[in-house]
């Protein structure tokens, strides 16, 4: 996936689905390098960002590199499964 190119607000989405994915399902849509710039894309800009569930994002986690302990809406947690059976499918 190509991160560079999508939209500030369009990452905290990415963000929160790979996290739930990764921490509560065990299951990878980026890589280490991707997820480690996703964290600081979205620090770096974190004053510029207006999304619904920018409040579900813990800073320190972001310095951190990591999206371990968040809380998860049943949207991000249907639009991840939706997101990892889409990009499951892709690599087939």
């Amino acid at each position: 996936m190509e991160l560079n190119n999508i939209s500030i607000n369009r990452l905290v989405p990415i963000y929160l689905m790979s996290s739930y994915l990764y921490y509560e399902l065990d299951k990878n849509v980026l890589s280490d390098s991707q997820f480690d710039y996703l964290c600081k894309k979205i620090l770096d800009n974190w004053d510029n960002i207006n999304h619904m569930h920018k409040h579900l994002i813990d800073k320190d986690n972001l310095k951190a590199g990591s999206g371990y302990g968040l809380e998860y809406t049943n949207l991000i947690k249907g639009a991840s499964l939706n997101w990892y059976e889409h990009m499951k499918g892709k690599k087939q």
